[in-house]
């Protein structure tokens, strides 16, 4: 009995080390979003940072990252609101979540993509671009991996998982059958009851 179990435990213990492990749609995004921050306060060399984010829809959510990870780096940074009071630019040009279909239907491809410019308004000239690295990620997963690591929290973090794709069986021959069944069972039930 202990050699089963064990056997069982062992079996299983190497089905979860095997077990993709695919990070967070936020985290892959953090990250992302930090390494454009550290690269910008690598290559700006003030104490005092003032920064504008441009408009999206997580701006607030990149603002915050990115302020914190200036703050990390040793700058004081101060985000304003209005771009010519600005040292640095950070224009958001994309930060998304898509899901697309593959041939293996039990799997989908999530990209995530974060692309996001920095312009250096405080140097000569005026409106320099600073070089600042993108993400493109690819990961294969299962659906239900893409929903457990994905959040509702911005509108970047998640995206729409393709249903799987239909087939004969589901659109046809499987709605066919149970109506015929049912049918079947209420003519006998009716005949029966008739005699």
């Amino acid at each position: 009995m202990r050699t089963v179990l064990l056997s069982a435990m062992l079996c299983v213990m190497s089905m979860f080390a095997r077990a993709q492990q695919v990070p967070n749609t936020i985290d892959e995004i953090d990250q992302a979003i930090s390494n454009v921050a550290d690269s910008v306060c690598a290559n700006v060399r003030s104490d005092n940072l003032k920064f504008f984010v441009s408009e999206h829809p997580d701006r607030d959510w990149a603002a915050s990252i990115i302020g914190r990870r200036m703050q990390k780096a040793g700058r004081v940074a101060h985000l304003v609101r209005i771009e010519d009071e600005s040292d640095v630019v950070f224009s958001i040009e994309d930060i998304s979540t898509r899901y697309t279909l593959r041939e293996d239907s039990d799997s989908i491809l999530r990209t995530i993509v974060v692309k996001i410019s920095a312009r250096n308004r405080s140097a000569s000239p005026s409106g320099l671009m600073l070089p600042v690295p993108s993400l493109r990620s690819d990961h294969v997963i299962s659906r239900d991996v893409a929903e457990a690591t994905q959040s509702q929290q911005h509108s970047g973090s998640h995206g729409t998982v393709p249903p799987p794709p239909s087939s004969f069986w589901d659109d046809l021959a499987q709605p066919v059958i149970f109506i015929a069944a049912a049918a079947t069972t209420v003519l006998l039930l009716f005949t029966v009851r008739s005699q």
